[in-house]
C-alpha cells in the first residue's frame, strides 16, 4: 500500500510539470491544462528541475520559474540543469557552480566540468582531470588525462593512455590496462583490452565477452545546450 501510494504521490507529480511547446521556431511552457505560463520566446530549453528551467536565447543560457520570471539573467555561454541545489555554468572560458540566486559558490576556474553525480563532478584543469564535492573541494587533484562520473563507488579514469578505476579516496582499485573503460552499471562495467571488448566485475574478472565488436568511446564532458 505505502508503495502503490508514493508510485501515486510521483505520478501526479510528473503530470503537473510545465509541458514544453514550439511555435514560430521558438520554445516555450504550458501547464497541464493547457494554459502558457512561459511564452514561446527561447531558442532552446531543458526540463524543469529545483523548480527553474535553463533557456537559451540568442546562444546565452539563464534560468526562469514556472511563473516565467526570468531568475538567472542571459548571461553564461554554457550551462546545465540544476542539481543538489547547483549548476555548472561557463562565464568567459571558465567553468563554475552557482546556486538558485546566481552565487558562484564554486569558483569559475576550471576549463570543463561535470554535473555532479552521486556529490561528486569530474572538472579539468589545464589537460587534466579531477574531482571535487559539492563544496567545491578536491577530493582527488586534476592528474588524469580523461575522467568518467564515479558510480557504485569507482570511477573510471585515463593514465599514461591507459584506464583503470579509483575510488573515492584517489586509490587505485583496478589498474591502468585497459584501452579503454565505461563507469559501472549494476556491478559490471565495460572495458577494451588488445582490441577486446568484454564486461569486468569490480575485482576485474572476466564476466562476459561483448557480442558486438563495436567501437566505444570515452566521452568527456560536453557543453549542453
Amino acid at each position: 500500500m505505502i508503495t502503490l501510494l508514493l508510485c501515486l504521490m510521483a505520478f501526479i507529480g510528473y503530470s503537473q510539470e510545465p509541458i514544453q511547446f514550439s511555435e514560430n521556431g521558438k520554445v516555450g511552457f504550458r501547464d497541464p491544462s493547457g494554459k502558457v505560463i512561459i511564452p514561446a520566446k527561447y531558442d532552446a530549453a531543458g526540463n524543469f528541475s529545483e523548480g527553474l528551467v535553463l533557456v537559451v536565447d540568442h546562444g546565452l543560457r539563464g534560468y526562469v520559474d514556472r511563473h516565467g520570471d526570468l531568475i538567472i539573467p542571459l548571461l553564461y555561454l554554457d550551462a546545465a540543469a540544476f542539481s543538489n541545489g547547483l549548476a555548472r555554468v561557463r562565464s568567459g572560458t571558465k567553468y563554475g557552480f552557482i546556486n538558485h540566486r546566481n552565487q558562484a559558490l564554486i569558483p569559475f576556474m576550471y576549463d570543463e566540468a561535470g554535473d555532479f553525480n552521486n556529490g561528486i563532478a569530474r572538472v579539468r584543469k589545464g589537460i587534466n582531470w579531477g574531482y571535487i564535492d559539492l563544496s567545491g573541494y578536491e577530493l582527488i587533484s586534476p592528474s588524469y588525462q580523461h575522467a568518467g562520473d564515479f558510480s557504485e563507488g569507482l570511477a573510471p579514469v585515463e593514465l599514461h593512455d591507459r584506464w583503470g578505476f579509483i575510488d573515492r579516496c584517489g586509490s587505485v582499485v583496478l589498474p591502468f590496462e585497459y584501452e579503454q573503460a565505461h563507469a559501472f552499471d549494476h556491478g559490471n562495467a565495460w572495458v577494451l583490452k588488445d582490441d577486446t571488448a568484454f564486461y569486468i566485475d569490480k575485482n576485474g574478472k572476466f564476466i562476459r565477452k561483448e557480442e558486438k565488436q563495436t567501437p566505444k568511446t570515452n566521452v568527456a564532458p560536453k557543453e549542453s545546450n
